[in-house]
């Protein structure tokens, strides 16, 4: 059974439902700056506040882990394209995304591979990044 008041409970789904406004919240359930300060200090309430926020990150990156193959599609389309700019952006993007999926622990599918052209490519675009600027 929990800790929490049935208020403090409706108090923290509408702060989560309307954006975390605070002010709005106290205001609407007429909560005192001092109350709210002492529910804000008592564990059980951070707790569940905490257990909501990482509820909420573990959402957002499901439903961007489903996002994450097309993507990496665009980019790898990106990096043939005629604008050099362009193509060495996502060069690094790809580069970037790669890098990341080494140092995070997160629910990304794999990312595809790539064929020899277009690594060919990537490596070619960054060679050219790297060289001085003879003009």
């Amino acid at each position: 059974m929990s800790a929490l008041t049935k208020k403090q409970l409706t108090v923290i789904d509408d702060l989560f439902e309307t954006g975390g406004d605070e002010s709005a919240i106290r205001q609407k359930h007429k909560i005192p700056q001092k109350l709210w300060s002492k529910w804000l200090a008592d564990k059980d309430f951070a707790d569940e506040i905490a257990a909501r926020m990482e509820s909420s990150k573990r959402h957002s990156q499901i439903i961007l882990s489903k996002y994450v193959p097309f993507a990496a599609a665009k980019l790898v389309q990106l990096c043939e394209s005629e604008n050099q700019e362009t193509s060495r952006k996502a060069v690094l993007d790809i580069l970037n995304l790669q890098a990341g999926r080494k140092t995070q622990d997160t629910l990304q599918p794999e990312l595809p591979t790539l064929d020899a052209q277009t690594a060919s490519k990537l490596l070619a675009a960054l060679a050219e990044e790297n060289s001085p600027n003879l003009s």
